[in-house]
């Protein structure tokens, strides 16, 4: 009895140490309960792996601002809340960007009516996905994991016409999956969703709108243009297209007063449509009339297309479908876009708008690239163009030139679709380019492009001759000279406070601030004062 009384009293004492012994362990490693806890836990632990990856990477390119601290503060992470105040006012000094409150009515209820509310035949739900980027195109390994064996153009060498040819003729996209992440059917009428979400995390946001260095208005305007541009007499708005948020700029206590000290010249909007869809005085013929309202023309609009002579217009990227997460999606596209073989001297794709483009030259752009067996032609008859990226970007890796004639419109998203593909634009009128994104492309445009003017080919120029005398050491120069404007034209799901890094916001931020600061000191609030954008602008 005397053993049985010994030996229980040491497995007490030995259960109660090993209690006290696992219930740290158990506080930092919990128990797992179920398949679906386990599956949530190693979501996790990747994400923290992509994110210290991210980290990792994000640091190794810091900026000159970032190397201007102290080494110190650079190695301690513990730093003192003074510290890290007097740090953030010196990286934000001139950068600060407040974004109005604007009513729900402006920007998220715009999106409720995405499917045939704002016009009958016009169904823009599916792209509102990911932060307006779209649906994600399904990756290699992806592709692999839920079919249990690669695809079946794992190599994705498939040649562009072996892809036409099987692509159905309603538009419906490839299932065949992109080999890298980061791409998406976007829709550039989307941009102002991506625009304002990705400048919710923009670094050196305000909540004090007296500091504030200039002011942002969420306002979707493109979006809600469909309303006036596209509805029926009887449903068309009875109000003009932009009254309603002069209204509130009069009304609302923080707007009001903002608005007050400059006269609205330190605010910004972005719309997703070229400037031609808001001109006219929203009564007759085409256009809102929003560009022409007199509080507008004080601010600054960034647009996918501007009028030249408008100084207060300014011309940003189209989205593009590449939107990578990381500078590691955007090094490893970059390494892909270097390594390609192109065995095509140039490519089109396009088709003929006869009653658009009336004197334009696609017809003989067609003509002479379907007559050459150096060039490849993907017509956009037969295939939609617009939501399925993989025959444009598939295309446009196995050429050297891309040809980029005016559109519906003087611009086209096309052109940067080129950029990222690292095939060199052709250019025929100034305003596809070099009259347009002066923030974002190189003013040096030999560089980066080759231009042919469009008279040279009504009157019989043959462009495989000229892009011919092209060496392979010009050709590899100006390819590279794409690379380093790659990342400022695509809107990226991380931002960078590396100039090399940046973005498409980024660029457009900065520069808009830039051009805030040169002005500021002229500026007044003086509404007799002529408005700066009807001066008009030299190119």
């Amino acid at each position: 009895m005397k053993f049985s009384l010994k030996a229980l009293s040491f497995f007490i004492v030995s259960c109660a140490s090993l209690l006290i012994l696992l219930v740290p362990y158990a506080a930092h490693n919990p128990v797992v309960h179920s398949g679906r806890d386990a599956l949530l836990n190693l979501q996790l632990h990747r994400q923290s792996g992509l994110y210290n990856l991210q980290q990792h990477h994000l640091t190794r390119h810091r900026d000159g601002l970032a190397k201007k601290r102290q080494p110190e503060e650079e190695e301690n992470h513990n730093f003192s809340h003074t510290g890290e105040t007097r740090s953030r006012d010196e990286l934000c000094s001139g950068r600060r960007v407040f974004i109005h409150g604007l009513p729900a009515a402006f920007n998220s209820d715009l999106l409720r009516h995405c499917k045939g509310g704002l016009a009958t035949w016009i169904n823009f739900c599916p792209d509102l996905e990911h932060d307006g980027f779209g649906e994600p195109l399904q990756t290699e390994d992806e592709f692999q994991a839920a079919n249990g064996s690669p695809s079946p153009d794992s190599s994705w060498k498939a040649d562009a016409l072996a892809m036409e040819d099987s692509a159905q003729s309603s538009g419906e996209p490839s299932s065949s999956p992109f080999p890298f992440p980061g791409w998406y059917r976007t829709d550039p009428y989307m941009l102002e969703v991506i625009f304002h979400r990705r400048l919710l995390r923009y670094t050196c946001l305000t909540q004090d709108p007296d500091v504030a260095d200039a002011f942002f208005l969420p306002y979707y305007t493109g979006i809600d243009a469909l309303r006036f541009l596209y509805a029926n007499v009887s449903s068309k708005p009875k109000v003009r297209h932009g009254s309603k948020l002069v209204k509130w700029l009069q009304q609302d206590a923080i707007a009001k007063k903002s608005w007050k000290k400059h006269g609205g010249r330190d605010h910004f909007l972005v719309i997703s449509r070229t400037a031609w869809d808001f001109e006219g005085n929203g009564k007759e013929g085409w256009g809102t009339g929003f560009l022409t309202l007199p509080e507008v023309k004080n601010m600054t609009v960034l647009l996918v297309e501007r009028n030249t002579w408008r100084a207060n217009q300014h011309a940003i990227p189209y989205p593009t479908s590449f939107h990578p997460s990381s500078p590691l999606e955007l090094d490893r596209w970059i390494h892909k876009m270097q390594s390609e073989a192109r065995p095509y001297l140039f490519a089109f794709i396009g088709s003929v708008r006869p009653k658009l483009m009336k004197g334009g030259i696609r017809d003989a752009l067609i003509e002479q690239c379907s007559s050459s067996k150096h060039c490849y032609l993907l017509s956009c008859k037969k295939l939609r163009c617009s939501h399925n990226p993989r025959p444009i970007v598939e295309t446009f890796l196995h050429a050297q030139f891309c040809l980029q004639p005016r559109g519906d419109t003087a611009t086209r998203r096309s052109l940067f679709d080129s950029i990222i593909a690292g095939c060199i634009p052709v250019l025929f009128h100034n305003d596809t380019a070099y009259t347009q994104y002066k923030w974002h492309l190189p003013l040096e445009a030999h560089r980066w492009s080759v231009y042919i003017d469009e008279k040279e080919i009504r009157e019989g120029v043959r462009l495989e001759d000229v892009l011919m005398q092209y060496t392979q050491d010009s050709i590899t120069k100006m390819r590279n000279a794409l690379i380093d404007m790659l990342p400022r034209v695509v809107y990226a799901g991380f931002s960078s406070e590396q100039e090399s890094l940046s973005d498409a916001v980024d660029v457009s931020v900065r520069e808009l601030l830039r051009m805030v600061a040169r002005h500021k000191r002229n500026w007044s609030a003086d509404p007799s004062i002529k408005p700066a954008s009807d001066i008009v602008q030299m190119i």
